[in-house]
């Protein structure tokens, strides 16, 4: 080597003040950033899973609270509806019986006022009779409180006498009739 290559290689040397273990700790500290950048993005990674799920979990909850609130507005009259049916029941069992004197007449006549009334009033809020009279029997909607010969002209599991009517409230059964169904 000649006497200024020497020269120079001493400079970078002593110019360069990095050395084997220098460049090592840099590099094990250069490790240690990109592990703790890893380590980071992982956890990024898991907070924004958990804050989508907590937003579709609180999605959910909002559609929850809004059927219920549908269905509470829906059905807001059952229970007031429930307590009633027995006055309607009542009610027609005193228009079935036959009034001889003008005064049973009147009275019999305020008794028809008060039962139209009533049935409108059900109307509006979607109540309905179940009235099977002659239809097939269906669990889902009548309750067979007895079975009756088969007559000639009637199919089997047809309703044949309704001994209590039933109501419903839009989709939902109030009360299921109470029939008598041939066999």
């Amino acid at each position: 080597m000649t006497e200024n290559q020497e020269e120079t290689n001493h400079t970078i040397s002593e110019d360069s003040p990095e050395t084997v273990e220098e460049l090592q700790s840099q590099e094990s500290e250069v490790i240690e950033e990109i592990d703790e950048l890893e380590k980071t993005k992982n956890e990024l990674s898991e907070k924004e899973d958990q804050y989508l799920r907590l937003q579709a979990e609180l999605a959910n909850i909002r559609k929850r609270n809004q059927k219920e609130k549908e269905d509470t507005a829906k059905y807001r009259s059952q229970s007031l509806a429930t307590e009633l049916l027995p006055v309607i029941d009542n009610l027609e069992r005193a228009l079935a019986i036959d009034v001889t004197d003008d005064q049973g007449e009147s009275l019999k006549k305020g008794l028809e006022m008060v039962m139209e009334s009533f049935k409108v009033a059900l109307k509006n809020e979607g109540i309905e009779v179940i009235d099977p009279l002659n239809q097939p029997f269906d669990p889902n909607y009548h309750q067979a409180i007895q079975t009756a010969p088969l007559e000639e002209g009637q199919e089997v599991d047809t309703v044949v006498n309704v001994f209590q009517k039933g109501y419903s409230l839009k989709d939902r059964v109030l009360r299921p009739a109470m029939v008598i169904v041939a066999q």
